[in-house]
C-alpha cells in the first residue's frame, strides 16, 4: 500500500461516456455456445463481440498474470486509478486524457498507454494522473497549470500519454491536487503546477510551476497531500502544511495563507486532505481542521482554524470534497460529512456518519465518490456520473459498495 492515500479535488467535468455496451456481457452465438471456463484462477468466461476473454471477480483486477489484488487506489474528482501488481490501472472521466489512453470516459479498467517500468504508487489529481514507475514519475492528462512538469504547460499540452518528469529519480511518494503536483524522494520534496496560493511553498505565488521546485523547510518527506489549493507533508517531526488558508486548512489558527512551510502538527504518523480541509494522526488520535460547513472536520460547528481531535485508533484517513473516512487499527472505516450522493456509503442524505466498513486494506476518496480495497478486490460506492465507481454509469449513485469490473 501506498504511503499516499488519497488526494481529491474539485471539478465539472465534461466529456462523453464510453459505449459500454461493447463491455457488457454478451457476444455472438458462437463465442458464447464455446466460452463457457476459464483456466484463469479467479475470474470467469466472458464473451465480448466475439472474444472469448475473462472477467476477474470481487473487484480484482486484470494484471499481466491474470488477476490481481489491488494494491492502492487513489480517486479524482470524476476518475479512480489503482495499483496491481506493479501495473497501473484508471476508470472514469477522461476529457482531459486522465485515464492515460486516448478515448471517452470508461467504468472499465484501463492500462494507461506507454507507462513503463514497474509502478509504486500513483495519484489522481484534478483531471490529471500521476505515477511513480522505477522510482521515476509519469503524468498525464490536463496540463493547463504545468502540472505534468515536463516545462509545458496550457491546454494545448494536456494530453493523454503518459510523459516522464526529468530530473527526477528516487522517488518515493506522489500526490496529485487540483492543478499542483507533488514528488518526494527520502531527502527532499518538489512540487510543480499552479501556485497562485502559494501551494508549491518555494515561498512565491508566482504561476505555473512547470517543472519540479525543491521546497524549503521539509527535508525527509515520508508523505506528502495535496487538497484544491494548499499542500502537506508528514516529516519525521510532525506535518507541515502550505498554500491557500482561506478555510483554516493551514491549522495555523488564523486564515492568513503561508506560502512556505508551517509546522501544523507535530508527532504526526499519516496524513490525508480534502478539497479544503486537513486531517492527519499519530498512535493514538486523528485530527482534523479547515472546512467544515459539510461537517467534514467534525459534526456541526464553523471551520476549524486548528487541528481537532476527532477520533481514536486511526491508521490512515482521505478526504473528498465535503467527506471524510479514517480507517481504524482493526480495519474499519467510518466516513462521515457531506452524503448528497452516498459517498459516506448509506442512503441517508445532508450531513451524517455512515456505520463502520470492515476489512478495510486501503482506501482513497475522490469529489463525491470513495473507495476501498477490501479482501484484495476494489470497491467503491458515490456518485458514477462518469464511471468512477468501476461500474456500468447507468446507475448513477450506489449507497453499497459495488465491486469495479474486472472485465
Amino acid at each position: 500500500m501506498s504511503r499516499l492515500l488519497s488526494i481529491l479535488i474539485l471539478c465539472g467535468c465534461a466529456g462523453s461516456l464510453v459505449d459500454h455496451t461493447a463491455f457488457n456481457a454478451g457476444g455472438t452465438p458462437e463465442c458464447l455456445q464455446s466460452c463457457t471456463s476459464t483456466s484463469v484462477p479467479g475470474a470467469k468466461a466472458l464473451c465480448i463481440g466475439n472474444t472469448c476473454t475473462y472477467e476477474c471477480l470481487g473487484g480484482r483486477l486484470k494484471c499481466a498474470a491474470g488477476c490481481c489484488d489491488v494494491d492502492a487506489l487513489s480517486a479524482g474528482t470524476s476518475h479512480t486509478c489503482a495499483m496491481v501488481a506493479g501495473e497501473a490501472r484508471c476508470w472514469g472521466a477522461n476529457d482531459k486524457g486522465q485515464l492515460g489512453r486516448a478515448g471517452p470516459a470508461s467504468y472499465v479498467p484501463v492500462q494507461p498507454w506507454g507507462l513503463t517500468g514497474t509502478v509504486s504508487a500513483i495519484a489522481a489529481g484534478w483531471t490529471h494522473t500521476c505515477a511513480i514507475a522505477d522510482g521515476e514519475v509519469w503524468c498525464w492528462g490536463d496540463d493547463t497549470y504545468g502540472q505534468l512538469g515536463d516545462g509545458s504547460s496550457g491546454a494545448a499540452s494536456s494530453g493523454p500519454t503518459p510523459r516522464k518528469v526529468a530530473s527526477l529519480a528516487g522517488v518515493l511518494a506522489i500526490a496529485a491536487g487540483s492543478g499542483h503536483t507533488c514528488a518526494a524522494t527520502a531527502t527532499q520534496l518538489f512540487c510543480w503546477g499552479r501556485n497562485d496560493f502559494g501551494q508549491v511553498g518555494d515561498g512565491t505565488t508566482s504561476e505555473p510551476r512547470v517543472v519540479p521546485t525543491a521546497v524549503p523547510g521539509v527535508s525527509g518527506p515520508l508523505a506528502v497531500a495535496l487538497g484544491q489549493s494548499h499542500t502537506c507533508a508528514q516529516t519525521s517531526s510532525g506535518v507541515s502544511c502550505w498554500g491557500a488558508n482561506d478555510r483554516g486548512q493551514l491549522g495555523s489558527g488564523n486564515v492568513t495563507p503561508s506560502f512556505t512551510p508551517f509546522a501544523s502538527l507535530n508527532g504526526a504518523l499519516f496524513l490525508g486532505l480534502g478539497a479544503n480541509h486537513s486531517c492527519a494522526g499519530d498512535s493514538s488520535r486523528l485530527y482534523c481542521w479547515g472546512a467544515n460547513t459539510q461537517d467534514q472536520v467534525y459534526r456541526s460547528g464553523p471551520d476549524q482554524l486548528s487541528p481537532k481531535d476527532v477520533l481514536s485508533n486511526a491508521r490512515a484517513v482521505v478526504g473528498g470534497v465535503g467527506h471524510t473516512c479514517a480507517v481504524t487499527t482493526n480495519q474499519e472505516m467510518k466516513c462521515w460529512g457531506l452524503n448528497d450522493k452516498e459517498q459516506l456509503g448509506n442512503s441517508g442524505s445532508g450531513h451524517e456518519e455512515s456505520d463502520p466498513i470492515s476489512g478495510v486494506q486501503a482506501a482513497a476518496a475522490g469529489y463525491k465518490h470513495t473507495c476501498v480495497v477490501k479482501n484484495g478486490g476494489a470497491r467503491c460506492w458515490g456518485s458514477n456520473d462518469w464511471g468512477q465507481l468501476g461500474s456500468d454509469p447507468a446507475t448513477t449513485t450506489s449507497a453499497d459498495p459495488v465491486a469495479v469490473s474486472g472485465r
